[in-house]
């Protein structure tokens, strides 16, 4: 009979636990940010950006478009917080190569960016859509799972980098849940 000898994990199974990927690789990441819906004006866009920066005090969305525009990490240590995001003012002729796409096509995307080069969260994003930003000054939180299902729900748009960042996503489930069945969830609306 053969000693047991433990094996290593593989890197996909360390990269997950058991509500997703782990966050302290993803903490000083850029949440990517896609407009898939045309009538989103550049004005919109930068609201939102400016408010997020403002609320969480640095530029914590990519705006996503193509990666390779998006840097490299640099060599250094992986705990600080680097200056990814996106920072304005935006090109005025800013067109999202995402419009009529799917969140689960954008969550697809992100699973095709190479990591760790690319500083981009590969589980959490959000989707800027037209119509829950102008009635309801709110923007979809989007999570991927395991499985490669995506779950969102709403939350007031300038709160949303700050949930990405350090609000207590382990409450992700509760949140979900609470949204369904009687509209709680994540901060609803602005303080």
């Amino acid at each position: 009979m053969q000693p047991h000898v433990p094996t290593r994990p593989s890197a996909a199974d360390e990269a997950f636990f058991e509500g997703g990927w782990t966050d302290e690789d993803d903490r000083i990441d850029v949440y990517a940010l896609f407009v898939l819906d045309e009538t989103i004006s550049v004005a919109e866009i930068e609201d939102v950006l400016q408010r997020n920066y403002t609320d969480a005090g640095h530029a914590g969305f990519w705006l996503a478009d193509d990666y390779h525009n998006l840097a490299d990490y640099p060599d250094v240590g992986l705990d600080e917080r680097i200056e990814h995001g996106t920072h304005l003012p935006l090109d005025e002729t800013w067109r999202s190569p995402f419009v009529g796409k799917t969140i689960e096509d954008a969550a697809e995307y992100l699973r095709g960016v190479p990591k760790p080069r690319k500083p981009l969260c590969k589980t959490w994003f959000a989707v800027l859509d037209a119509k829950l930003y102008r009635e309801e000054d709110q923007v979809l939180i989007c999570k991927i799972r395991e499985d490669g299902r995506v779950e969102s729900m709403p939350c007031v748009a300038a709160f949303v980098t700050v949930h990405f960042d350090g609000y207590d996503r382990g409450y992700w489930d509760l949140e979900l849940d609470s949204w369904k069945n009687d509209g709680g969830g994540v901060q609803m609306s602005g303080p």
